[in-house]
């Protein structure tokens, strides 16, 4: 245990001293970490893993929600989150404390695997209808994009314009977007859909026009010629879509 906690504190120190070079103290910090349950153990993980949450994650300083990966090459992971936070949060939560030690002596067991964990800044000009107050959704449906390098300003051109056709014309849809900061690639950006019902994760209420006709309406027919620029801003092996379904169980309830 003491080798575990040496090493945890030398990850800890390097962890932040990387951070802190690539960070900016107006942005907001989500911090994920994937872990991969030993087989037949997926219940006993999430009886434990429940018990540590709800005895350690039950403000809104530490709250956390957890989801299982549905499909893809990570099927069956779980994946804990933790967002909204400021740059000083990470002073003291990334730190050994009572409810790191309850996970390492009460969940740890049933584990298999660890992936490290990665720090996020939320982009919330490209995020659509993300409210702090709504509790987790059900379901998510994440878009994984690895960009070229000199690429971003292509990539981002097209995303702020769909955002703008969702404002104009009341989308219902909920839209996350976010970007490595640490622990990843630093071209790394995710889309986050999220909702609760499948039949209906969005939706323009007020036409029956698709995205592509009000993209082509605000923009002078340049959706076919947008989309083909934002796509070879893209690494071809960047390309990666995930369900996740939240484990209400290993979520926070505020």
């Amino acid at each position: 245990m003491k080798k575990y906690l040496s090493i945890s504190f030398l990850f800890t120190t390097l962890f932040i001293f990387s951070l802190n070079a690539q960070t900016n103290p107006n942005w907001e910090y989500w911090v994920t970490g994937k872990v991969k349950v030993k087989r037949g153990m997926s219940k006993e993980f999430e009886k434990a893993a429940a018990e540590k949450t709800k005895k350690y994650n039950k403000t809104a300083e530490t709250a956390i929600s957890t989801y299982r990966i549905m499909d893809g090459e990570n099927q069956g992971k779980y994946e804990r989150i933790q967002g909204y936070k400021d740059i000083s949060w990470f002073n003291d939560n990334m730190k050994s404390n009572a409810g790191t030690q309850y996970w390492m002596e009460n969940v740890s067991k049933y584990v298999e695997k660890y992936e490290g964990r990665k720090v996020w800044w939320r982009i919330k000009n490209l995020c659509y209808n993300w409210n702090p107050e709504s509790a987790p959704k059900k379901h998510i449906h994440k878009l994984i994009r690895i960009i070229k390098p000199g690429k971003l300003g292509d990539f981002w051109r097209f995303s702020n314009r769909i955002v703008k056709v969702y404002e104009k014309n009341n989308y219902t849809g909920v839209q996350g977007v976010f970007k490595v900061v640490s622990g990843g690639n630093m071209n790394e950006v995710i889309f986050v859909d999220a909702f609760d019902d499948f039949t209906d994760q969005g939706k323009f209420p007020n036409t029956d026009k698709s995205l592509k006709e009000l993209y082509n309406e605000m923009y002078n027919g340049s959706y076919d010629k947008d989309l083909e620029i934002y796509n070879e801003a893209i690494e071809m092996w960047g390309r990666q879509n995930e369900r996740m379904s939240l484990k209400s169980e290993l979520t926070t309830k505020l």
